[in-house]
């Protein structure tokens, strides 16, 4: 695990960074994962996204990412607070 954890994600600043996405996420009624679902579903080049599950429950929440319509703007600030980490 210690390889594949860049320890630069824990760093203070990006944590803040992702609370800000997961406020925007809240704000539509998403949870992160399914906010950053969304996101990678409207890629263009994205056929599918390949994700795992160990419980039901995140079956469902998946699924509902899929279905999700999320303003672009709500990205664009994403990416925006993300984008120097």
């Amino acid at each position: 695990m210690g390889t594949f954890l860049d320890p630069g994600w824990l760093a203070p600043a990006v944590l803040e960074a992702v609370q800000e996405v997961g406020q925007l996420a809240a704000n539509t009624d998403l949870t992160l994962a399914q906010f950053a679902l969304a996101w990678v579903l409207r890629q263009p080049n994205v056929t599918a996204a390949i994700v795992g599950a160990s419980r039901p429950e995140q079956v469902n929440d998946n699924a509902a990412a899929s279905g999700a319509h999320v303003d672009p703007a709500l990205f664009t600030e994403a990416e925006r607070l993300l984008a120097s980490h």
